[in-house]
């Protein structure tokens, strides 16, 4: 019988060093410090940020419609003040794409390059625990319930 595994769950000072690291001087440090704030304060799923649609944001309304997300459903999330400048910004600068978040060219992200994104500014921040996009949603879900005021950057 295989044990379940405990999710890997990143202290306040983690996240909070893990969100510095990209560099908003450049425009892929601009999406990918969006993109990981999303899954972190949103909850967004690997495969939810990579399929999300520029008309899926709605930032005036501070809304998100996630299309066919897990189990195939549709929901709408708030999007928290805090990030709206930070998706306005890269909004501005994007490609022009059928994706919200996507390579300098306009081409659709990989799930792989996120994956190693996270891992690479993980290690740049000196985090010696494995961070993958999946332990951003479960911290989402864990501070959501316990703390949520230690999400904001």
């Amino acid at each position: 019988m295989r044990k379940n595994k405990l999710p890997v769950i990143l202290e306040p000072e983690e996240v909070q060093n893990l969100l510095k690291q990209p560099s908003k001087r450049y425009p892929t440090g601009l999406r990918n410090k969006a993109i990981m704030s999303l899954m972190l304060h949103c909850g967004l799923r690997l495969s939810e940020v990579v399929n999300l649609k520029p008309g899926n944001l709605n930032l005036t309304k501070g809304k998100l419609r996630v299309e066919s997300g897990k189990g195939k459903k549709d929901r709408d999330l708030a999007i928290p003040d805090y990030l709206n400048d930070l998706l306005e910004a890269w909004r501005s600068i994007r490609p022009k794409s059928n994706y919200f978040f996507s390579t300098l060219k306009g081409k659709k992200l990989s799930d792989r390059y996120i994956q190693q994104m996270v891992k690479r500014y993980a290690q740049k921040a000196a985090i010696e625990k494995v961070v993958s996009p999946h332990t951003q949603g479960t911290l989402t879900q864990l501070s959501i319930i316990s703390k949520p005021k230690i999400l904001k950057p």
